[in-house]
């Protein structure tokens, strides 16, 4: 980690402590990692220090192995300490949801202390305690409360919708909403061969796929169908009584061919405080790829659907069987809802303009870094906002009912 400040070429250089190494966890893929190239174009460029390795990684999704698990996680923490005290060679850190995957906010205070600007991302209602069934019994270790400090400590608070920047807003002045983005160079239409049986899919990680198999009986019920398919593409095969369904493994390279069979997709959550802080991710894929999304209409499926138009909200059972049976009996309606999602994605959801407004907020808080003296100890610059509704923070307008996702008008490239 020899790496000098930079900003006197014009180019900023970022240190990014993430949990997870590069290509597996969506959050990690679909945020920071995807957007990593358009912030080199515009001259910021990131270097990822994941906290776990794939050894830690391949274990940490199967059930049991706590005592390993833990034990790896230990180990890892030195050279977490080391990479810490190394930031002081960058002219900004970016911690994705947090420096470790456990434990309490010590290696985030560390890099506070050393004076460098901090800039905070989160796309799910990490501030509540959820894990995968995996690794129930190491909840305890989650410390979802540090996410609060987190916002506290940080220059910048960057989020992926509105009902995180509304949590984060009661602890930082400096909000700002960066949608979960697509990649429209890769995943774009394909042409679909009208054959065969009807393919009903849904894609996701295991911590997500809770939420598919709540959904069990009225999956059931779309399956009676002889012509259509239920297919699931995901790290871990469902638990899906009473389902007749395909299961295919995920992986980053089968992914978008994977997604690109499927003739109508779907996203199934429970209205509940954790399913609200979703970044709609599932639904932005499908309908990147010109695919039908119905979706429940839950936090941001709010915000991006419109009924009727880009795609298909459904509440009860009788809307998810009506709404997809509709769909998988007229190709025109899957055709025209699909295209309808594809400009959605192009004109407000690419992954060149989730990379600009990023870009935005980390020369802002470079620019706006106040200097530290040797062995002095930096204030945090977001202090708590008491009423965030009377003054919105960047990157949220003003609402009587709730924040809104500032929208841009246009949006260009991918």
């Amino acid at each position: 980690m020899h790496h000098r400040s930079r900003r006197d070429r014009g180019t900023i250089s970022v240190c990014a402590l993430v949990p997870y190494p590069q290509n597996i966890v969506p959050s990690q893929r679909y945020r920071i990692e995807q957007w990593t190239p358009h912030l080199a174009e515009d001259g910021i460029k990131i270097d990822f220090f994941p906290a776990i390795d794939q050894d830690l990684m391949r274990l940490l999704h199967k059930p049991g192995h706590s005592v390993e698990k833990l034990l790896m996680t230990v180990r890892a923490l030195p050279r977490r300490v080391i990479e810490a005290l190394s930031v002081k060679s960058y002219d900004a850190v970016l911690v994705h949801r947090a420096a470790t995957i456990a434990g309490p906010a010590f290696i985030e205070s560390l890099v506070k202390q050393l004076g460098r600007p901090l800039v905070f991302d989160f796309d799910d209602a990490i501030y509540l305690r959820h894990t995968s069934h995996a690794n129930r019994r190491l909840g305890w270790l989650k410390f979802p409360r540090k996410t609060e400090l987190l916002c506290r400590i940080s220059d910048h608070v960057v989020v992926g919708n509105s009902h995180l920047a509304a949590y984060a807003a009661r602890y930082n002045r400096n909000v700002t909403v960066v949608p979960t983005s697509v990649d429209l160079s890769r995943y774009h239409p394909v042409n679909r061969q009208n054959e065969g049986r009807i393919v009903v899919g849904w894609t996701g990680s295991s911590t997500s796929q809770t939420h598919l198999e709540m959904f069990a009986p009225i999956l059931a019920a779309i399956a009676s169908r002889a012509d259509i398919e239920i297919r699931v593409l995901s790290d871990r095969k469902p638990h899906l009584p009473g389902v007749d369904f395909t299961w295919r493994p995920w992986s980053p390279e089968s992914e978008v061919d994977e997604i690109g069979a499927f003739d109508i997709g779907i996203m199934p959550m429970p209205d509940d405080e954790w399913a609200r802080g979703k970044c709609a991710l599932k639904a932005l894929l499908y309908m990147a790829m010109g695919i039908p999304a119905v979706c429940s209409p839950v936090g941001a499926n709010r915000e991006i659907i419109t009924h009727g138009e880009n795609g298909l909200l459904a509440s009860g059972g009788d809307d998810w069987i009506t709404g997809i049976f509709g769909l998988a009996d007229d190709p025109a309606l899957r055709m025209r809802l699909g295209a309808a999602g594809r400009r959605t994605v192009e004109r407000e959801f690419s992954a060149k303009h989730s990379a600009s407004l990023l870009a935005g907020v980390i020369r802002n808080a470079v620019q706006n870094a106040p200097a530290v003296t040797s062995g002095a100890r930096p204030r945090p610059q977001g202090r708590p906002q008491e009423r965030p509704q009377e003054r919105p923070p960047a990157g949220l307008s003003k609402n009587t009912d709730e924040h809104k996702i500032q929208r841009p008008s246009q949006t260009t490239g991918c």
